[in-house]
């Protein structure tokens, strides 16, 4: 007994499902003469724990519920047919219906349904994207730490820089070269002059 619309073996769209839109599945139900009179009502439970009850006969007020509606529609003098339509993809597993002059052999059956395409599933919430920690963008205004001064004042080099050649000619050596040569000619003469200065020996 279960089935879908699209699995049903016997299809057609047209009368009330002419204008069926994309996203309902169509199911029609019908009573034979001998089983009985007329519908008075029909329930039909669905896989996903919906049972629809179609109780009304006025297909421009029909018996609704939460993905369902239908009403019971004669042929000729007689309430014979019922239209349920339905979300696209819900699965029949049973139905069962009350008849007026029913038979005691009487049945009903699934006449023929108009399938449907059923709506694209939501995505689900992991799927969703989010930026991870490590991207998170510096505070604003926070400098980054290649940026900080050095504690004597003289900026430190950034290490993404490269270092600047050096250049030019190596002063500090030269100036104490000077240096130690005026200090030794200081000496030098202090020296000489004191030799000139002591008493000559008799």
């Amino acid at each position: 007994m279960p089935t879908t619309a699209a699995g049903f073996g016997s299809k057609s769209c047209t009368g009330p499902f002419a204008s069926l839109p994309a996203g309902k599945d169509g199911w029609h139900f019908v009573l034979p003469n001998a089983s009985g009179d007329d519908f008075t009502s029909l329930s039909a439970t669905f896989s996903n724990g919906t049972t629809a009850v179609v109780t009304s006969k006025d297909s421009a007020a029909p018996s609704t519920g939460t993905g369902w509606s239908g009403y019971i529609d004669n042929a000729g003098a007689s309430d014979k047919h019922v239209y349920l339509i339905t979300d696209a993809g819900w699965t029949l597993t049973a139905a069962s219906a009350d008849v007026e002059g029913a038979t005691a052999d009487g049945y009903f059956n699934l006449s023929h349904t108009c399938a449907g395409t059923p709506s694209s599933p939501s995505p689900s919430p992991s799927t969703s994207t989010s930026p991870s920690p490590s991207s998170s963008p510096e505070p604003s205004g926070t400098p980054e730490p290649s940026d900080s001064p050095d504690p004597s004042g003289t900026p430190a080099p950034s290490p993404s820089e490269p270092g600047l050649p050096v250049t030019g000619t190596a002063v500090t050596g030269i100036v104490l070269a000077g240096l130690v040569l005026v200090a030794g000619g200081a000496v030098t003469l202090f020296m000489v002059r004191r030799r000139r200065d002591l008493p000559t020996e008799a």
